[in-house]
């Protein structure tokens, strides 16, 4: 392909998506807006440490901490008992 063949087809594809960029953001689906009005499921905080997770072969704190995935406070020292791996995350740049 020659230099003016290449610019033209530089040209269409920057046209192409510029074009596409631009749709708009009006929907006629008028489902979408059913799903704003449900109520968000609120979970409460855990923060006191449960008693079977009390053992002496725990070895996590007891911490208070957030739990992202639910948007709460969680003791983490209830996590200590179960058989699944804790992934903890300490440093998070925002």
């Amino acid at each position: 392909m020659n230099s003016r063949g290449t610019r033209f087809a530089a040209a269409t594809a920057v046209a192409a998506f510029a074009l596409a960029a631009c749709g708009g953001g009006e929907s006629t689906d008028a489902s979408g807006d059913a799903a704003s009005d449900l109520p968000a499921v609120v979970v409460a905080d855990a923060v006191s440490v449960d008693p079977a997770a009390d053992l002496a072969t725990n070895l996590l704190p007891d911490l208070v901490v957030d739990n992202l995935n639910d948007d709460n406070k969680v003791n983490l020292r209830n996590y200590g008992v179960s058989d699944k791996p804790i992934l903890l995350w300490m440093w998070a740049p925002h």
